[in-house]
């Protein structure tokens, strides 16, 4: 079973369930348990009468009666309901379901602000190799809405969605808002993987340094269907062949987050290490959805400094013989972005650190920011961060490949 984060209620579905049979009384008892450690009592259940071997009208859970109803219910769900109609609507897989497309399914349900519905997330996600007659081609404009869906399928907690602007600008080669990284590359291809009706399964985004010839896997989405994922990794090093070091997933370059999710694309990333890559660079996701501190105060350690790429401000902190860098980026939307360049733990000096956060708070809370996104490289300072209030979301890492040329 996966929940969606948050709780917040925002996206069609609150999660996912994935039972081993079709007999409800052997199943539905150990959901509940599960549920109940973090909704509390649950009283009712409406679920598809279909999808089960037989359904009664009440199940004897732990000392209390549990009602079942089959009344407005969505095919491949299954609600839970606490009190007062307050009802958890769950994705329900399959139990035959094979392992690839269950997870891609659970983790698709399970993202906050998911839009799909069950039978869309269920459709989407079958394996590609089971129609047969996959190809790849060249993007179109109009896969543009299909390749967007894909992208917010992988979207992380607190990550703004893709819009069709800057996924018109990826397509080009550029950003309004970080045009440095792509200054060094060859204008991108991409390509989709459709299915035999047509449809896109998945997109991958590669291209070429104009500096040293290397390689690049800018981006790509698979919804993180095994043969999806593993068909467009093996398409991008067909066409960067000649590459003898191949970067995948390099920090600020493409669509998303800093680098590759590890924890939510665990697909992607075996793909990426049976293909050879090796893990280079890595930073650490963090989100915080509590207001700022309103006693943040500037700090005359701190030196502020107006920052055009990104927009947005540089801090320096800087004490006896030790340092800290942080880049604020101007809030959009309310979301503010954080990255964290601390000091080394031997030279870490917590004060500082802690007056370097403050200012941050300071310039987020001046600039309309309701949420932080922080990207953290090096040692992480764990209580400090702890204390103002972030969470770990994911581990983020990009990839390199080398190999040695024939002949």
């Amino acid at each position: 079973m996966f929940l969606e984060p948050t709780l917040t209620r925002d996206g069609t579905l609150d999660g996912a369930w994935w039972p081993y049979s079709t007999d409800l009384h052997h199943e539905l008892p150990a959901l509940i348990r599960l549920l109940q450690d973090r909704l509390g009592p649950i009283l009712r259940v409406r679920l598809d009468v279909a999808a089960w071997d037989e359904v009664p009208l009440h199940l004897f859970v732990d000392g209390r009666f549990l009602r079942i109803s089959g009344l407005s219910a969505t095919p491949n769900t299954i609600r839970m309901i606490r009190g007062n109609e307050d009802g958890f609507l769950l994705l329900v897989i399959p139990p035959d379901t094979a392992v690839p497309v269950a997870t891609a399914a659970m983790r698709s349900a399970a993202r906050t602000g998911n839009t799909l519905s069950a039978h869309e997330i269920l459709t989407n996600c079958r394996p590609a190799s089971s129609a047969g007659g996959t190809r790849m081609r060249r993007y179109r404009d109009s896969d543009g809405e299909a390749v967007l869906a894909l992208i917010d399928a992988d979207r992380l907690p607190g990550q703004p969605a893709c819009t069709p602007a800057e996924l018109d600008e990826a397509m080009a080669g550029t950003s309004r808002r970080d045009p440095v990284p792509w200054a060094d590359l060859e204008h991108p291809r991409t390509d989709v993987l459709v299915d035999p009706d047509g449809r896109v399964m998945g997109a991958v985004s590669h291209t070429v340094h104009r500096d040293d010839g290397s390689g690049q896997i800018l981006w790509l989405h698979g919804r993180e269907i095994l043969d999806v994922v593993d068909e467009l990794v093996g398409h991008a090093l067909r066409e960067l062949d000649a590459r003898t070091v191949v970067h995948a997933f390099t920090a600020a370059v493409g669509l998303g987050v800093a680098a590759l999710p590890v924890g939510r694309r665990p697909i992607t990333t075996k793909v990426l290490e049976h293909a050879g890559f090796t893990g280079r660079n890595t930073w650490r996701y963090l989100r915080r959805t509590m207001p700022r501190d309103p006693d943040a105060t500037a700090s005359p350690l701190v030196e502020v400094v107006r920052s055009e790429t990104p927009p947005g401000w540089w801090l320096k902190a800087r004490g006896d013989g030790c340092s800290a860098e942080l880049v604020v980026q101007e809030p959009v939307g309310g979301l503010g972005i954080l990255w964290w360049f601390g000091a080394d733990a031997c030279q870490a000096d917590e004060t500082l650190e802690h007056d370097l956060l403050q200012e941050a708070d300071r310039l987020l809370r001046d600039h309309g920011a309701s949420e932080t996104i922080l990207y953290v490289a090096g040692t992480p300072t764990w209580p400090l961060f702890e204390a103002a209030g972030f969470a770990e979301i994911d581990h983020l890492v990009s990839y390199v490949r080398r190999t040695v040329p024939t002949g």
